[in-house]
């Protein structure tokens, strides 16, 4: 008896919003042809997790965010000679740093007056200047530099914030003076930064010559998704240590991470910032494949799904969630909402989309390129095939021919076969007890 079982219990957090599951058992041909007959239906409540977590470290209340703010320290001194004395100089950029290269995505966002307290931010950061004087007196304008120097640089992940003085002469700002605020000190860096180095070359080694945009960015997807565990105890978190060290992190030291290997491999990759859909902060990637803008969230590649114990054995978990690599904006929008201090690049393409990439896209019903994609499926080992439709109605045609008129079968004869679904993000998820 082939049976069709739809997947119990799986995590909407991943899966984007699945609400509706049931069980079917599927009996043997008759007359008339295969029966599909429910013999029980389970409403799954949306579960109360924002990002997702391995079973065994899903976080408890009242810790500490997924995306930490940097910490900003205000302060306000009366301006006078001792200060203009020592606020005179303006800060020199040494004649050999670059604060800035091709890929800093937020540096390319700024006006001139704005880059030029970035250069000034920068040079203060990474040699741990204090009371740097800046080159504006707007408290706004710092931040924003500040910020844009954090998601350009993933490589400072020895600072998590700053302090700014105001000199100020009856209420007027005079001066601001800088100082940033480190978690780790110029000597622990220098000892920290050459084995970040050795594992991410590691990493890059493993890059064939001639791989394109697309298998770039993948691979270093599923090398960060399958070697991280989500764990928002875990020390570090909100930068690249907490990955290429301890192999465990949450959403910004995940998008660091991306962020800093593709840019080693030439990818343009900057870091996003914003809120999911019940409002917790998270952090995500754009990312520039073949000269077009895309967004990834490898956090949320990291499938983790909230499942009833009873149903355990019925269940296949894929070990990557590809629902969020190299996706549109329109796609994006449907779970994350972007607050960033700079404009975002149109993400419109569907070229490098991963279901589009691996023939996994379907405008319409088209037998021969289900074939394809269920026999790579099977002839590689995977356990299950997820399919992604263009719109509501390839979506429903989709799933009538494949559930409702069972031809399923005709790509995964004599298989058990269970399955997931997402009428709002158009997705069919089949997995395969091989």
């Amino acid at each position: 008896m082939k049976k069709l079982l739809a997947l119990l219990g799986i995590s909407t957090a991943i899966l984007a919003g699945l609400v509706l599951y049931s069980t079917y058992e599927l009996n043997s041909p008759s007359a008339a042809g295969h029966n599909l007959v429910p013999i029980e239906v389970t409403p799954i409540a949306s579960p109360s997790i924002v990002e997702p977590v391995k079973k065994e470290v899903r976080p408890e209340p009242n810790q500490a965010p997924p995306v930490e703010e940097a910490v900003v320290e205000e302060m306000e001194e009366t301006w006078d000679e001792a200060s203009e004395k020592e606020l005179e100089q303006e800060v020199t950029l040494p004649t050999d740093v670059t604060t800035h290269d091709s890929l800093s995505y937020a540096y390319s966002r700024l006006n001139d007056s704005e880059r030029t307290v970035y250069d000034e931010v920068y040079v203060g950061l990474t040699n741990y200047m204090t009371h740097v004087p800046v080159s504006t007196k707007d408290p706004a304008v710092l931040d924003k530099a500040f910020n844009c120097v954090m998601i350009d640089h993933p490589e400072i992940f020895y600072v998590n914030g700053y302090k700014y003085t105001k000199f100020t002469t009856g209420g007027a700002i005079r001066r601001i003076a800088f100082t940033g605020s480190y978690v780790y000190s110029m000597q622990e860096r220098d000892a920290i930064a050459p084995d970040l180095e050795t594992v991410a070359q590691g990493i890059l080694m493993n890059v064939y010559q001639g791989a394109s945009d697309y298998d770039k960015i993948k691979y270093i997807f599923d090398v960060i998704v399958l070697q991280t565990e989500y764990d928002i105890t875990s020390p570090d978190n909100q930068n690249i240590i907490s990955v290429l060290l301890n192999k465990r992190s949450v959403c910004q030291g995940y998008a660091k991470t991306m962020q800093l290997l593709l840019n080693k491999l030439g990818i343009p990759c900057s870091l996003v910032t914003g809120t999911v859909s019940n409002g917790e902060r998270h952090a995500w990637n754009i990312v520039c494949a073949d000269g077009e803008w895309y967004y990834v969230d490898a956090t949320w590649g990291d499938a983790s799904y909230i499942f009833d114990g009873e149903n355990e054995t019925e269940m296949v978990i894929p070990d990557i969630n590809y629902d969020f690599l190299l996706v549109p904006y329109s796609e994006l929008s449907l779970t994350h909402n972007v607050e960033s201090v700079i404009d975002m690049p149109n993400c419109s393409s569907l070229n490098n989309n991963y279901y589009v990439r691996e023939g996994l896209y379907f405008t319409d019903y088209d037998a021969t390129a289900l074939s394809a994609a269920f026999n790579r499926a099977m002839s590689t080992g995977q356990r299950y095939v997820a399919l992604k439709c263009s719109d509501a109605s390839s979506y429903a045609v989709l799933y009538n021919e494949l559930v409702n008129n069972q031809h399923i079968f005709d790509f995964v004869p004599g298989k058990d076969v269970a399955y997931s679904y997402n009428e709002d993000t158009h997705k069919l998820l089949f997995a395969l007890n091989q």
